[in-house]
């Protein structure tokens, strides 16, 4: 069983006050079934997010990925699906997804520390090389994420699209060259490989988060942060753009 620290009351407060701050202004699509009327699913954008790990008792990604499910952004509905911070079990939950709900579109979240600016992960690379254990206690040590891969995978998101339209919205963003060798350079190589393997034509990808403004607060070091309402609409700002690509 994992067992996962809990926040201090302070910062686990201030995060769940401004998720149901939010969570007030956010329309959820709930289509009601008409008499005599097949209804037609929707494209499905299945957005991930990671929970806390390590030293982290948050993890801002778990909160976007529980606010944005049942959004509707564009003609998309969005799947949000919280994945454990697991060697194994990530990969296994997401594969069991992409055949559930045959997503057009994948966007994988996950958190960062150092990071200042939302990162649009260009690359992942076929390695597992944990710096701290998993939450199951397992460290990975060069060993590959799919021992028959490729040696890496692009990202298959509009990121230049992305970046302009996160720019445009003054967000702080980049298009980042290494998605690390953790969990979440795995789970974008997981995807993107059974993608391939599958032959499906759904795009993926990874956006890193960094820091919220309270982990940093009670962290008393002195670390780059973004506040969670920006983050929000960051993430959102890029599924709309995800959702206009795939619906040409």
């Amino acid at each position: 069983m994992v067992v996962v620290a809990r926040a201090p009351a302070d910062i686990r407060e201030t995060v769940e006050r401004a998720v149901t701050e939010l969570e007030e202004t956010v329309p959820r699509t709930k289509p009601e079934p008409v008499a005599g009327v097949r209804l037609v699913s929707e494209p499905v954008i299945l957005v991930t997010g990671y929970e806390p790990f390590g030293t982290h008792s948050l993890n801002p990604s778990q909160e976007l990925a529980k606010l944005l499910d049942g959004r509707r952004i564009g003609n998309c509905a969005v799947a949000g699906v919280v994945l454990p911070v697991h060697h194994r079990e990530a990969a296994r939950h997401v594969s069991v997804l992409l055949g559930e709900m045959a997503p057009v579109a994948v966007v994988h979240l996950g958190l960062a520390e150092g990071r200042s600016r939302l990162a649009l992960e260009r690359v992942a690379l076929n390695v597992m090389d944990y710096r701290i254990p998993d939450n199951a206690g397992y460290r990975a040590e060069g060993e590959p994420c799919a021992a028959e891969g490729p040696a890496a995978y692009f990202a298959s998101l509009p990121l230049p699209e992305m970046l302009a339209a996160l720019t445009a919205e003054g967000i702080p963003a980049y298009v980042s060259n290494t998605a690390g060798t953790y969990l979440c350079n795995q789970i974008l190589y997981s995807t993107l490989h059974e993608i391939a393997l599958r032959e499906l034509t759904a795009r993926a990808g990874f956006i890193h988060l960094p820091l919220l403004p309270a982990m940093v607060a009670a962290s008393g070091l002195d670390q780059p942060s973004m506040d969670f309402a920006l983050m929000l609409r960051g993430v959102e700002t890029a599924l709309g753009v995800v959702a206009e690509t795939v619906a040409r």
